[in-house]
């Protein structure tokens, strides 16, 4: 009886249904199993490889800033901000290309002036350069000089190291500061890793201002952002893309001009003072001495019993500078840039007077005035086209409208509230000027309103020169507060020989035209020419290294 109970659930275990791990199995089985395993994944790795997506590594910084190459990271001793330097190599062996490279001795104190914040010196008094073959004193400090702020020491025999270094001078791109910095090959970084969409052009076309990836010359992929399209005529002018002779706007959405903005200045920033030349001043013997600078970045105004406006002018250059670019070897003429961004926090005090901005862009002088206190008739809020300074020595404040064309725009209603902060955005980019109020569009002016420039390709205009660029903040019969001045600067594009002009790029159908963010170091369509729509390998989607907790850079590209 006992062997009948057993019957059912013996036939159970030789079912296999249940209780499977009763089932012996071999260390084949398992073998098996885990490398049917391995090549599945590694099949499916392949897959998504060729035909969805493909890592890549940025060999050079032509798409500096908004991909880096090869870099080390520059500290600011006057701000205490990091910057990226490209490293220059060669782009398909990766080796390094640092000309001048020589055997030093650094000092590694810090400097001991509390305004400047150096960390590496490789100079004494005289500007003698320890080097090898120089023998320190065996007892005793060393003398060493400060780069930066020319302070000078005895530092310890300790902090004393050899090191292979090159020394390079350098620019903060926030408040102009220039000094020489020791730049160590060993501290560099590698390139942006960045994911490529190769079936974004399988299922959509290619669009103006994608940051796409090609192959151009069979062996290499390069990397870029696609300006023209098949058909088209591209003109390069004063910075600016022309598309047969119209130019052609960044669209703010999906966020193309965001990322192209590149700031220059922020009052925001403690500075330690070692810049030559201040970011903000009132020109002397201009308006009424008005404007007062106050701890923190912050200025005042105090004009309210003053009929004449007072006026703040911005002081350290407007040119298309790219800190990125300090050890590539080359030295490219600076051009003014025109379309710039300003941004600035207001608090008024009293009312019946107003506070406002003036940008100036070549032949193009806009104003803008807005009033203080409640909203009142008769007041309105105003944006026009003021006549040029006939020269840069004459700076008034008191401008007449200019006469043609007759842009002109006010709105009633309009107001900045008495104590309570107003963010005001001033934006001038591409033949297109808007002004936000807390984020909200006031104004904006474009080709249908009369703001556009048409060049005449076969006859360039001459040369402008500095003076027709500038940016200034104004205020009449008023008392504020001003703080969070900002200033950003637009992409500019050269020409193939770092020029301000180049025309008549006639693209076939089926081409694009390429080219990179870095115009002073990039080899792209300018050089080169167009790119066959079969060599499109994908578009650019996100980078995913570096990845440390102190540079962590996973983002999408725009």
């Amino acid at each position: 009886m006992s062997s009948r109970r057993n019957e059912p659930e013996q036939a159970e275990k030789k079912s296999g249904e249940e209780n499977t791990s009763d089932v012996k199995r071999s260390g084949f089985d398992s073998f098996r199993e885990n490398i049917e395993a391995i090549v599945v994944a590694v099949i499916l790795a392949v897959f998504v490889r060729h035909f969805a997506v493909e890592a890549f590594e940025i060999p050079t910084g032509s798409m500096a800033p908004t991909l880096f190459g090869m870099h080390v990271q520059v500290e600011s001793p006057n701000t205490g901000l990091s910057f990226e330097v490209g490293v220059p190599s060669n782009s398909s062996s990766g080796e390094l290309r640092i000309k001048d490279a020589k055997p030093y001795l650094v000092c590694t104190e810090d400097c001991p002036n509390e305004h400047c914040g150096l960390k590496l010196h490789a100079r004494g008094p005289g500007d003698v350069l320890f080097s090898r073959t120089k023998a320190l004193p065996a007892a005793g400090g060393i003398p060493v000089e400060c780069q930066s702020c020319k302070t000078r020491w005895n530092a310890a025999r300790s902090s004393f190291r050899q090191t292979t270094a090159v020394l390079k001078e350098m620019r903060c791109p926030l408040s102009g500061h220039r000094w020489e910095h020791v730049i160590e090959p060993l501290d560099h970084s590698g390139g942006n890793k960045i994911l490529v969409n190769k079936f974004a052009y399988d299922i959509g076309e290619p669009q103006r201002w994608d940051v796409i990836v090609f192959s151009f010359d069979q062996w290499k992929n390069y990397i870029k952002r696609l300006v023209g399209l098949p058909g088209e005529k591209i003109d390069l002018v004063y910075g600016d893309v022309y598309v047969n002779g119209r130019i052609e706007r960044k669209p703010e959405h999906p966020y193309i001009q965001s990322v192209l903005w590149k700031k220059i200045s922020d009052s925001s920033v403690r500075e330690g003072g070692l810049s030559r030349v201040k970011a903000w001043k009132e020109p002397k013997g201009v308006g009424v001495g008005a404007w007062q600078e106050l701890a923190d970045g912050r200025w005042s105004i105090t004009s309210a019993k003053s009929s004449e406006p007072a006026l703040l002018e911005y002081q350290r250059g407007l040119d298309n500078y790219i800190p990125y670019n300090s050890l590539s070897g080359n030295s490219p003429r600076h051009y003014s840039v025109g379309d710039m961004k300003l941004g600035f926090t207001v608090r008024p005090a009293t009312s019946g007077g107003w506070i406002g901005a003036e940008i100036r862009d070549g032949d193009w002088t806009f104003q803008l005035r807005l009033p203080t206190g409640k909203p009142a008739p008769g007041r309105p809020a105003v944006l026009e086209r003021v006549v040029n300074e006939p020269r840069s020595d004459i700076k008034n404040p008191l401008k007449l409208r200019h006469p043609a064309p007759g842009i002109f725009q006010e709105k009633e209603g309009i107001s900045l509230r008495l104590n309570e902060e107003s963010r005001i955005d001033l934006v001038n980019c591409d033949d297109c000027l808007i002004v936000r109020l807390n984020s909200e569009i006031i104004f904006s002016l474009k080709a249908a309103e009369g703001y556009v420039t048409v060049p005449d390709v076969g006859n360039p205009p001459p040369p402008a020169d500095h003076s027709q660029y500038y940016l200034r903040l104004l205020g009449n019969r008023v008392n504020a507060n001003v703080e969070e001045i900002e200033i950003w600067q637009d992409i500019y594009y050269t020409s193939n020989y770092g020029g301000r002009w180049s025309h008549g790029i006639q693209l076939e159908d089926e081409s694009f035209f390429a080219l990179g963010d870095n115009s002073p170091s990039s080899s792209d369509g300018r050089f080169w020419g167009s790119v066959p729509g079969d060599n499109m390998l994908g578009k650019a989607l996100l980078v995913f290294w570096p990845g440390w907790p102190d540079n962590f850079q996973l983002r999408f590209i725009r």
